[in-house]
């Protein structure tokens, strides 16, 4: 199985521009899940949690009240764990930054 996801070059690593969709897809994989978590002085904070076959896609955006707003600049983790036909698992972790 290859990870493969829409990542930018940035000077610091993989990125992606704020606002736009993280997609991930996952080749021979039978189904994936996967993980969005925005790293604090306390840990991680979950912000989305996806599956689906083998492509996952995430906005990059949440909720302020009734408003709907673009993530803020900073560092991301990515977690994606994938399972295929044979029942074999993957796991990758990535962790990125939005511009």
């Amino acid at each position: 199985m290859k990870y493969k996801a829409n990542w930018i070059k940035t000077k610091d690593g993989n990125g992606i521009k704020t606002g736009h969709t993280l997609i991930v897809k996952v080749t021979e994989a039978r189904i994936i899940t996967g993980i969005v978590s925005r790293k604090t002085f306390y840990g991680k904070k979950r912000l989305q949690i996806g599956q689906s076959k083998n492509t996952l896609s995430f906005k990059l955006k949440e909720k302020k009240g009734k408003l709907t707003v673009n993530y803020k600049k900073g560092n991301y983790v990515l977690l994606v764990w994938a399972y295929d036909k044979k029942g074999k698992q993957n796991k990758w972790t990535d962790e990125f930054e939005v511009v």
